[in-house]
């Protein structure tokens, strides 16, 4: 489970993601790669056991974050590990290999409807990719997709763009079918009610910040912030990232690995 989003704050756009897993994972402190098709490089953030990207952001702007969806109908879907190593693929080919978000996002798309093979990916996702709408830096967007396999002859991929205010999700669809109901879930309700108050009251990179540390439902798996005594058993957090992008070029991304931005404050990074 995760809580990913989008800020707009006058021409900066901020993207952000907390990253909850059950298993103990190893993050991997940022790194710098060059990149392809007009892209000078890239910060990819990335975990151990995947040679793919969880989020990063690139020199033209343009950020990716993600978060699974889960769905009344999650028994049906099953994924080998070489189609989870695709997909992480093509979440890193959206930031490497394109200079506009409307660009990457049609990239991720593609990848959902064909994995370039003429066959869909076999289970659901929710992804955001945000930057500028082309290369001209005139319009700041952010693109939310969520990806359903087809089982009913409806749209695979529904997309939400935004343009100014913010934007946050959780684990639960809101156009595609199937999603998770309330008893059956409840936290990826709350965590996402939560995260909407704190950025409508504070529509900033603090507000931001709050969001990611805030702990209203206690030191739980039903917080943003999530922590356990459980450590295995249930999701809690261990990884954060925002990527601040504004039109003239300038880029950051704050940070923290192994661990939650409570006790382990983010820090800056400006390898991009």
């Amino acid at each position: 489970m995760c809580t990913i989003g989008v800020v707009f704050n006058g021409n900066q756009i901020n993207t952000f993601k907390q990253c909850d897993l059950i298993p103990v994972t190893t993050f991997n402190e940022p790194e710098v790669r060059s990149g392809y098709n007009g892209v000078t490089s890239y910060i990819a953030m990335t975990r151990q056991g995947s040679d793919g990207i969880w989020a990063g952001s690139n020199s033209s702007g343009v950020a990716f974050v993600a978060a699974d969806s889960y769905t009344t109908t999650a028994a049906n879907y099953s994924t080998t590990s070489a189609q989870v190593e695709a997909l992480f693929a093509a979440y890193e080919k959206s930031i490497s290999s394109y200079s506009s978000a409307t660009e990457a996002a049609a990239s991720l798309i593609e990848f959902y409807k064909t994995m370039g093979t003429g066959t869909p990916f076999p289970a659901p996702d929710i992804s955001l990719i945000s930057g500028w709408k082309d290369a001209k830096k005139t319009q700041p967007i952010s693109i939310f997709i969520e990806y359903m396999p087809n089982p009913y002859n409806q749209e695979s991929v529904r997309v939400i763009q935004r343009t100014d205010g913010f934007f946050a999700s959780t684990n639960n669809f809101r156009l595609q079918p199937d999603s998770v109901n309330y008893p059956a879930n409840h936290s990826t309700y709350l965590r996402l009610r939560r995260a909407e108050t704190i950025l409508e009251s504070n529509p900033t990179i603090n507000g931001i910040k709050t969001l990611l540390s805030d702990q209203y439902y206690g030191p739980t798996e039903l917080s943003i912030c999530r922590e356990t005594d459980y450590i295995g058993a249930e999701f809690h957090t261990q990884a954060t990232s925002i990527f601040s992008a504004s039109a003239d070029g300038s880029a950051t991304c704050e940070y923290q690995i192994n661990g939650n931005p409570r006790t382990n404050p983010l820090t800056s990074f400006n390898g991009s």
